[in-house]
């Protein structure tokens, strides 16, 4: 019987229709997402020249605002009237769309130039619109995939499509704006062209996907009884813990683009992003061949230790050798080694799967808003450290040199923090208890509740 519900399982795939449907969300989710943690710390910080004290300020507002609204983002999804709207997720893409451009662009139309207080206004009331319509939109987005199928394989192939999907799509865009003044004219009019563009897409991932009917019928619980259930599940709390390591290392990642350039020298924005797609790839690629050997939850482990040990001696080469040759050996290493992160997001769904077990439910929304409330800070508290770090290098904004103290402090913000932090999030993942036959014997309980569901479906 556990062998015949595991071979069901393996044919629980996507249709073409859901997979490029939800391959074409990326391409929004990554231009307005990732431009606007590759630009916006620039913009306000290094153009605008906030004081460091107000922008630590706007980014404990920020880190506030950005936590709350995922759990009731996703509790608001997860309640929505399913007869009235047709979906719980596939409205607020598509209604969700124009409202979410237009926060984007109001975060690159400066309000001031010179006056510190209508700057900070600008800077929390702009990111702070722009992340709750990001949470509303893509949180729905990422909760699509494993409603539409239970397969690990299938799951992890779309996932990774998704992103080399996005990537086909964002890199170029990021080429062309990585070097260019956020306060320019054209940048600004580059923005309204992407807003326009994610707009189009994201109206046709609404028009591909499809939310599958079984689930339409799920019990709803109330918003208390929704978060206390949350915090009861041992793997996902486990998973939280991994996932704030994460946010905080792609939080000092993007969006300090602009300083490695002082380490990696010119062409720094071309050389992330050759390094990104080809190394980064490569690697997800081979993580993913290697799953069904290993398992995810191994792989996290073996190579994210080979990551912490390479970074760690790329760090003090490069403090001892200040050479961009280097630090780009040390990128390569980092990308490389952490490859693992094409299985973060899948991860997360078997939490979700066990979750549907123990409740006989499926609640995507409220355990990524839940996750979202607890890692969301980190998006905050990884500026924060490195608005820290800088200040204590003595770093000169607006500067083309920077002295050799201020290199070591951009050093430590390239390689040893991330070494630090991701040495903290194996920890969590030691301990993450979906893996081996346990999850086995979850695969084949939650197939059953699936065949269940359909059948009462047809009755």
């Amino acid at each position: 019987m556990r062998r015949s519900l595991l071979s069901n399982s393996v044919k629980d795939k996507i249709s073409s229709r859901n997979l490029w449907g939800y391959a074409i969300g990326a391409i929004p989710s990554g231009l307005l997402a990732y431009i606007f943690s590759l630009k916006y710390v620039e913009l306000f910080y290094d153009d605008l020249q906030l004081l460091p004290g107000l922008f630590i300020l706007g980014q404990i507002i920020y880190m506030t605002i950005n936590a709350l609204n995922d759990p009731l983002s996703g509790q608001l999804s997860d309640r929505t009237n399913r007869k009235k709207w047709g979906s719980r997720r596939i409205i607020y893409i598509k209604y969700g769309a124009p409202i979410w451009a237009l926060t984007f662009l109001l975060v690159w139309f400066p309000w001031s130039f010179d006056n510190q207080i209508i700057i900070f206004f600008h800077y929390v009331i702009s990111i702070c619109l722009f992340d709750t319509m990001l949470t509303l939109v893509v949180l729905v987005w990422m909760a699509l995939l494993p409603e539409m199928t239970s397969d690990l394989d299938e799951r992890n192939k779309a996932h990774f499509l998704s992103l080399v999907f996005g990537a086909i799509f964002v890199v170029p865009f990021f080429l062309i704006v990585g070097d260019m003044q956020p306060t320019s004219q054209s940048f600004q009019f580059l923005m309204i062209v992407i807003a326009i563009i994610s707009t189009l897409f994201l109206w046709l991932t609404a028009y591909l996907c499809e939310e599958k009917p079984e689930y339409q019928k799920d019990e709803v619980f109330p918003l208390w009884k929704s978060i206390k259930e949350s915090l009861k599940l041992k793997s996902f709390l486990i998973f939280v813990g991994f996932n704030f390591c994460v946010t905080f290392l792609g939080s000092i990642g993007l969006s300090y683009l602009f300083i490695w350039s002082f380490i990696l020298g010119d062409n720094s924005t071309i050389i992330y992003f050759v390094i990104f797609i080809l190394v980064g790839y490569g690697s997800n690629i081979l993580c993913m061949k290697l799953r069904p050997k290993w398992g995810m939850r191994n792989i996290i482990l073996r190579l994210g230790a080979l990551k912490v040990v390479g970074m760690l001696i790329s760090f003090v080469l490069l403090v001892v050798v200040q050479s961009s040759s280097l630090a780009m050996i040390g990128l390569i290493i980092s990308t490389f080694f952490g490859g693992y992160g094409v299985f973060v997001v899948p991860t997360m769904y078997l939490s979700a799967d066990e979750d549907e077990i123990n409740h006989g439910t499926r609640r995507e929304g409220m355990l990524l808003g839940m996750n979202a409330l607890f890692t969301k800070p980190a998006a905050s508290l990884g500026p924060i450290v490195a608005t820290i770090v800088l200040e204590l290098f003595l770093y000169n904004s607006g500067s083309d040199i920077q002295s050799a103290f201020t290199l070591i402090g951009i050093d430590i913000l390239f390689l040893l923090i991330p070494a630090i932090v991701t040495a903290i999030s194996l920890i969590f993942m030691y301990f993450y208890p979906l893996h081996g036959e346990k999850l086995k014997d979850m695969r084949v309980k939650l197939e059953q509740i699936h065949m269940e569901k359909k059948a009462k479906m047809k009755a």
